[in-house]
């Protein structure tokens, strides 16, 4: 009854400060009057310098003027919600989020006080998927009535950056950006015959023929079966950019189907086909908005954001809870820089969610190309616990949810994936290296004292024989049968039809729909949606998204040297593997260290 009481009366954070201000006030009047000079003194100072700093850090960075114009930036990667440490906050206080992103947009469609938005289109890094999702979020605040001019102001501009510009109600472009359109393209880099050079053998097992990612090092050209795959997703993301470009700029589907393929084109070209409106620049485009040189109704993103949580974080409402899961996933020790999924991080982030009586459900976000089996599994448990304790898990998927990232995702009451993600790839790898012919180049040799003749199997100093193999191969197809298991419980299907869309063979969002291991296609905010029916929340109740995440450690190795520093080979071994640089790491820790992986292949989509 208490609790109830306490909803009821909620108090906004400015009055909470402003009643503390008033009673230090009081305080020290109170003092002065009665002959305490000093402590009435301090106590004044106190409150002045508590209303100067509410004002301050509060209060004005939330102040925007009437029609303001908010200015966003596109550039680099783009998070999805990225844990920063004082360290990266220092050397970034750019930094965007896909978060951030979606929230400061929701409002502008309901602010009236906002009537445009600018978007800087430089070079943004991000997946089909997630460049559709914000290319929704725009269009969505021009269909209300704002304004929405999209530059492209980079050296070059692909599909992707015009996906994202499709979006706005004007598109313009620098008359100097070269614009690149060269259609999908999926796949990878094939290292068999380089790494046999370097005298490195690579043994590997993969359970089914589709499941690819161990052909980075068994092959030296994609199987006919991976092919199959990845031409239906490089098919499926074709017209998911064709579609909505053709949509957004009222063309037809054909004639935009085949612009998207002709290649190095000019600006001038593409106004003359109608994806772009004219070529200019950032002053002329805010000129157009407000001429005057008084006027200051340009408002940052970050400064709109403050803004919007001011308005909008108000009075008591339901919560749902919101865990993401980005980058590869592990169960043991983390690298020491770059983006990754620690299974019982997440699996803490489950547990305190689902234990707070005030979390109606739970939107688990997942952007993911698998990795550990063992961490995989940790967090599939974590979710079905939540579920055990009355939680609803609705699964909102990004670019990539495959492998290990499908599995997590298996267990849930309901997935939304993007048309454009890729995910599926129900299968197992397994790698091992030997670099017995690499070492003996260089006068290296190995001998061991071994209790049994398979002692030193997975040492590097040789390959594994035939019956070591086959035996192992036994013990991954195991693991194979349990990941099809989840797959068919999670899902309601039967094993037979759970197995028959395995076979570690990758899918679109739309194409996994159509089989079943998706429910819906959409964005972030369909999945907060079915949340929020699955929890009997009233659509027209306002409700509060809480984040729940892992604690860091004040003085941890990563909090000293920042999550966001990259070393420049780490970068162009993630570039030529085809994975965001971010997820370099920690997929490089997975490889070098081998063994059973629940890994889709890196399609550099």
């Amino acid at each position: 009854m208490k609790k109830k009481v306490s909803r009821r009366l909620w108090i906004s954070r400015e009055v909470r400060i402003g009643f503390i201000v008033a009673l230090f006030a009081l305080g020290g009047v109170y003092a002065v009057t009665h002959h305490v000079r000093g402590f009435g003194l301090l106590l004044l100072g106190l409150a002045a310098a508590i209303a100067a700093a509410l004002w301050y850090f509060l209060i004005r960075p939330a102040r925007i003027p009437h029609g303001a114009v908010v200015t966003i930036r596109l550039a680099g990667p783009i998070h999805e919600d990225p844990l920063l440490t004082p360290l990266d906050q220092l050397r970034r206080r750019g930094l965007l989020s896909m978060r951030s992103l979606r929230y400061a947009l929701e409002s502008v469609v309901a602010d009236a006080g906002v009537k445009g938005i600018i978007v800087e289109i430089a070079g943004p890094e991000a997946g089909i998927a997630t460049c559709h999702e914000i290319q929704r979020l725009l269009r969505a605040a021009h269909l209300r009535g704002k304004r929405v001019v999209a530059l492209l102001s980079g050296d070059s501009a692909g599909v992707r950056d015009l996906l994202i510009a499709s979006g706005a109600s004007e598109v313009v472009a620098n008359p100097d950006t070269m614009l690149e359109l060269l259609g999908v393209a999926a796949g990878g880099v094939f290292l068999k015959s380089g790494l046999e050079k370097l005298g490195v053998h690579a043994q590997t097992l993969q359970w089914k023929e589709y499941k690819g990612a161990a052909e980075t090092f068994s092959r030296d050209t994609m199987s006919p079966a991976l092919r199959e795959s990845l031409d239906a997703i490089v098919a499926d993301a074709r017209k998911v950019l064709t579609g909505a470009i053709a949509e957004a700029r009222k063309l037809p589907a054909a004639r935009v189907d085949e612009l998207l393929s002709a290649g190095f084109v000019t600006v001038p070209e593409l106004v003359e086909a109608g994806l772009v409106d004219r070529a200019g620049y950032r002053e002329e485009i805010r000129d157009s908005f407000d001429e005057s040189i008084e006027s200051k109704i340009f408002v940052s993103f970050h400064r709109y954001l403050r803004h919007a949580i001011h308005v909008r974080e108000r009075g008591r409402r339901p919560k749902i809870a919101i865990v993401s899961a980005s980058g590869p996933v592990i169960a043991g020790e983390a690298p020491a820089t770059g983006e990754y999924i620690s299974a019982p991080a997440i699996a803490a982030e489950f547990d305190r969610a689902s234990r707070d009586e005030q979390v109606n459900a739970i939107v688990f976000r997942v952007n993911s190309p698998g990795g550990s089996a063992v961490g995989s599994d940790i967090v599939w448990r974590a979710v079905r616990q939540a579920q055990g304790r009355g939680k609803p898990v609705i699964v909102s998927m990004g670019d990539v949810a495959g492998s290990g990232g499908y599995y997590i995702a298996a267990g849930a009451d309901a997935i939304v994936a993007e048309p454009a993600t890729i995910t599926g790839s129900i299968g197992v790898v397994w790698t091992k290296f030997s670099l017995a012919n690499l070492l003996e180049r260089a006068g290296v040799h190995f001998d061991f004292a071994k209790s049994s003749d398979n002692a030193d199997a997975n040492s590097i100093s040789r390959a594994m024989t035939e019956p070591e193999i086959a035996q192992l191969d036994r013990a991954i197809g195991s693991l194979y049968g349990n990941f099809v298991s989840r797959v068919s419980e999670g899902r309601k299907l039967s094993f037979e039809q759970a197995e028959a869309l395995a076979h570690g063979r990758v899918w679109s969002g739309v194409a996994a729909k159509e089989r079943g291991l998706v429910d819906e296609t959409g964005g972030f905010e369909r999945a907060v949606e079915i949340a929020r029916e699955r929890a009997g929340i009233e659509r027209k109740q306002e409700i509060e998204l809480v984040d729940y995440r892992a604690e860091r450690q004040i003085f941890g190795f990563r909090l000293a040297m920042g999550s966001e520093a990259m070393p420049p080979m780490i970068e162009l071994v993630a570039h030529t593997l085809g994975l965001p640089a971010r997820w370099a790491p920690a997929t490089l820790a997975i490889l070098a260290r081998g063994g059973v992986m629940l890994l889709c292949p890196f399609l550099g989509l």
